[in-house]
């Protein structure tokens, strides 16, 4: 509970110290102000069983510049799961608000994930599931309104008794469009 509002505390003074500058981008059109990207991934091999698996995953997101250096917007993440020895296929699905204040090409990025997965006991059910990780990105513009982003955060909600996430720690490298680069 103390990380879940050490992780509230730091978006809100991302968004305040944004707000305090200013919108730098005042004059800007709105159309000029949205980012597209997202990720993906593909997996392949065997499980601690033995058994082969197959994993997809997508993971779009889009985002708005409110300043120069504060941006927020929401990502989707999907991602199936098939085990074909065994026959059985998992989905997970969930949205995932976010906030990222930049530093030049450094960033701090934080999100709040609520993730549909299934109940491993009973692939019938679905649970819910819930991370807030947070941390920091670096971004490498490939051209004036695209870059490569990669990122590492650490999940404050992270729970290892809850055994669905192995870790709390969470890598991602993504490519986006628009203006998260200028």
């Amino acid at each position: 509970m103390k990380f879940l509002c050490a992780g509230l505390f730091l978006m809100v003074g991302l968004l305040a110290e944004a707000q305090q500058q200013g919108n730098s981008l005042k004059g800007t059109p709105a159309q000029e102000r949205f980012f597209f990207g997202g990720g993906g991934g593909f997996g392949a091999g065997r499980s601690a069983f033995g058994d082969r698996y197959t994993s997809i995953s997508v993971s779009p997101l889009i985002g708005y510049r409110v300043t120069r250096q504060f941006s927020a917007g929401m990502g989707i993440q999907y991602q199936y799961i098939g085990y074909p020895d065994i026959q059985v296929d998992f989905h997970q699905y969930g949205v995932s608000p976010f906030a990222m204040y930049r530093f030049s090409n450094l960033f701090a990025f934080g999100e709040y994930a609520v993730l549909s997965v299934p109940d491993f006991r009973d692939p019938s059910r679905r649970l819910t599931v819930r991370r807030m990780p947070i941390g920091l990105g670096y971004t490498m513009p490939l051209g004036r309104n695209s870059a490569v982003n990669a990122m590492a955060l650490y999940d404050v909600i992270y729970d290892p008794g809850d055994r669905f996430f192995t870790s709390p720690w969470v890598f991602r490298v993504f490519f986006s469009v628009g203006g998260w680069s200028f």
